[in-house]
């Protein structure tokens, strides 16, 4: 199984980005479902039952001996990463308590043997994949106010219909701001 760690995103933000994503830009690549809209915390790739057993004792034992905190953040800034193509929405500023609880699940995942990421951590949600060119600038400015208080693992499925994320577990984070 694929799997990665994730911030679910509110349906009605949810919404209101895919909404505000279609008045904003021409058709180009291929738009990621409302439903697979998330915050990467965490890739972890594939994955074994007993891996997966390991990995979420590991999250359990670093949750207990680093208190990770939820936040809030503004996702801002439209941003186009050319090799992948992909078209994405993030903070321009991310908070420090999502950077921290980001490598907090990176050192999970490297102890199940997942890869380093050779990139610095960029969070982000993906409005659209497999765009040739970069976007043009949004005439209307990204304004949408981001806050949580879990973070959930998925498995990445694969089906007719295309990808979709599966819920597989969820950790509450202490209060934050």
């Amino acid at each position: 199984m694929r799997l990665f760690f994730g911030l679910e995103i509110p349906a009605n933000t949810a919404l209101a980005i895919a909404d505000w994503r279609e008045r904003q830009f021409p058709p180009m690549g291929r738009p990621v479902p409302v439903a697979n809209f998330h915050i990467t915390l965490a890739f972890v790739g594939e994955c074994s039952e007993p891996a997966l057993d390991r990995l979420c004792r590991d999250v359990d034992e670093r949750l207990e001996r680093q208190m990770q905190h939820g936040a809030s953040m503004t996702l801002s800034r439209v941003g186009y990463w050319p090799k992948p193509g992909i078209c994405w929405l993030g903070p321009s500023d991310p908070p420090v308590a999502l950077e921290q609880l980001a490598r907090c699940l990176q050192q999970s995942a490297l102890a199940v043997g997942a890869r380093r990421e050779r990139r610095s951590y960029q969070p982000h949600l993906t409005l659209f994949r497999r765009c040739e060119i970069p976007p043009p600038a949004p005439t209307e400015a990204a304004d949408f106010r981001l806050g949580w208080h879990r973070f959930t693992l998925y498995e990445s499925v694969a089906g007719r219909q295309g990808v979709h994320y599966q819920p597989l577990a969820e950790w509450p984070l202490a209060q934050g701001d």
